[in-house]
């Protein structure tokens, strides 16, 4: 993380308050909530000061004083009291609530953007990274809205706006002692709170590696089981967290320094405040009830003016979050719909790659070299190659998840970028090498992408898909909660959940890639033939390494580097193609 400048902290500051101030009807109720508020709070050391000045008159006056004027103020005091607290309590409810506002607000827009943005971006950045950005970077909104601006800065204004106007009208002296050090703490906290925000940065780095450790651990923890490497795991975490703390550590060193700045100060103001304050009592040019007024407001100055030294960098460590955040929510789309793009129909006769290259960025090597091919309506088309032949690129390519860098894919005559991702990818399925399912139950796994289907639907899907047997021996069925990424299934059970979901979503294009790998023999003979029965009369698309799978498609295209090196099928092939007879060979030679 990068130090955030002084600039860059008044930009980001800037920009969320910019979000929070659009509710205009609020921030009039919360700048009317404070004033009162302040006005009511300030009102009783007034009162104190006037108490005061009229029981010495009684008593040198000799005239009295009575209970029922005692009563009187001390039932405004109370009344005060409680309602400028009931004020208070308004005042941080409103916040509360239009902080909360404006930190989902900015959550969801991270997440949109994430759920949007490209197969670049994903491959790029660890999702566990991002998501942790989207959930701190709200937080970090959350403490700015309401901690620090909210709470410790807006109130703490008005107080100290109030009370210099008080001070300056009954003492312009008093004023000027209370105020004078107030700019020297301020500049000495801030080049401190500079420091401890870069002591903060490099403790919560060392804090973020041992998290990154422990998680790593915990999803290998069966390998250190294996290897015995218990201890060293363990002391490795202690290790970390050592050196964290150690960090830490010097940074508590700083606080102590702050800490004492701020008590030296506080102490030889009062004592200016006494001494001077005093003085002007002695000379009858101020009363008891001033001198206890001077003494009260100081303490509601300083109180919160001292908070500035954990205010600092708390902001500077919250405008870090909420940086990172704003990386997300800024990162440009490279993936979109046109504004008149059009809804795709099902494939009606075929489609088409035309002239395609593409490269993942500009200055590095074409990964696919002017593709050229037809995929029939209806018939079953496979890609084999060596591994980085490009044949998961041109599937990513069909569903667009990266747009050709030259030349274009059609269905039906439309280039797949005049059309809505949406209903493109609404006339797709896939069945990927490894099956993504959520730590959901095994029914809402199934329906997934078609949330409005049967329960018949759902069964008949998992029957085809040859997964009905083993999920009727769940105890809790369709109901059974799968695990993270599914893991409390067989790797071939997971694999026949995402093939009974591809079946369910009723394609026109249905794409296999490496689809079987987890089946034994016998169920993937099984699996083929479900998929063969429920396809049939709509586009496929097989990746397979091993040939036994794609021998019977209708044309197999033989890729190599990024070229088509030969289309036909299978005994064509075998003729024409010396990569495909290569394959062949090295699977078949036995």
């Amino acid at each position: 993380m990068k130090s955030t400048s002084g600039v860059g902290i008044f930009s980001i500051v800037g920009r969320i308050l910019k979000e929070f101030v659009k509710d205009k009807r609020t921030l009039v109720i919360l700048l009317v909530l404070s004033l009162f508020a302040a006005g009511f709070d300030i009102s009783i050391p007034v009162i104190n000061q006037k108490l005061i000045d009229a029981l010495i008159k009684s008593v040198v006056s000799g005239k009295p004083f009575t209970e029922w004027h005692l009563a009187a103020v001390a039932l405004a005091v109370l009344s005060i009291t409680l309602v400028g607290r009931s004020l208070v309590n308004a005042y941080g409810y409103r916040l509360f609530e239009r902080a909360t506002k404006l930190e989902d607000d900015f959550r969801d827009k991270g997440y949109e953007k994430y759920l949007n943005l490209d197969a670049f971006y994903y491959h790029s950045n660890s999702s566990g990274q991002v998501i942790s950005r989207i959930e701190r970077g709200g937080v970090g909104f959350y403490a700015i809205v309401h901690d620090i601006v909210g709470q410790n800065l807006v109130v703490p204004a008005i107080y100290f706006v109030a009370i210099l106007a008080i001070l300056t009208l009954k003492s312009p002296l008093i004023a000027l002692i209370i105020f004078l050090p107030l700019p020297t703490y301020l500049f000495l906290v801030r080049g401190w709170s500079k420091e401890v925000y870069e002591i903060d940065r490099r403790a919560y780095d060392q804090f973020e590696l041992a998290s990154r450790e422990q998680y790593d651990t915990a999803a290998n923890v069966m390998a250190v089981k294996r290897f015995g490497q218990e201890d060293r795991e363990l002391l490795s975490q202690r290790r970390i967290r050592i050196a964290a703390r150690e960090i830490q550590y010097s940074a508590e060193r700083l606080w102590n320094k702050m800490d004492m700045l701020q008590t030296c100060l506080a102490a030889l103001g009062r004592a200016a405040v006494i001494i001077t304050a005093g003085y002007l009592v002695i000379t009858k040019e101020i009363s008891i009830g001033e001198f206890t007024l001077f003494l009260s407001l100081q303490s509601m100055v300083y109180a919160p003016m001292f908070q500035l030294s954990v205010l600092f960098p708390r902001l500077r460590r919250n405008v870090a979050r909420a940086e990172r955040l704003f990386q997300v929510i800024d990162e440009p789309i490279r993936i979109f719909d046109p504004k008149k793009a059009i809804e795709l129909a099902p494939l009606g006769r075929n489609i088409l790659f035309e002239r395609v290259w593409f490269r993942y960025r500009e200055n590095t090597p074409m990964i696919l070299k002017g593709i050229q091919v037809e995929i029939p309506k209806g018939a079953v088309t496979a890609l084999v190659g060596r591994s980085g032949s490009g044949k998961s690129t041109f599937v990513n390519l069909l569903i667009r998840a990266y747009d050709p860098t030259t030349g274009r894919i059609t269905f039906d005559g439309s280039d797949i970028r005049t059309v809505t991702q949406k209903s493109l990818r609404a006339q797709i399925a896939m069945v990927s090498q490894e099956i993504e399912l959520f730590s959901r139950t095994i029914r809402e796994n199934i329906s997934y992408g078609r949330e409005n289907a049967t329960e018949e639907e759902i069964r008949q899907a998992a029957e085809m898909a040859f997964a009905e047997e083993f999920i009727d021996q769940l105890e809790k069925g369709y109901d059974a909660v799968v695990g993270e990424r599914g893991l409390r299934l067989s790797g071939g059970q997971r694999q026949r959940i995402g093939i009974a979901r591809a079946i369910l979503r009723k394609p026109s294009v249905l794409i296999l890639d490496e689809a079987t790998n987890q089946l034994d023999t016998a169920s993937e003979k099984m699996v083929h033939a479900a998929i063969d029965r429920v396809m049939r009369n709509q586009t496929s698309v097989i990746i397979a390494h091993r040939l036994s799978t794609v021998m019977h498609a209708d044309q197999i295209i033989v890729l190599d580097h990024g070229n088509v090196e030969a289309i036909g099928g299978h005994e064509k092939l075998l003729q024409k193609s010396a990569i495909y007879k290569h394959l062949y060979d090295l699977q078949f030679a036995s």
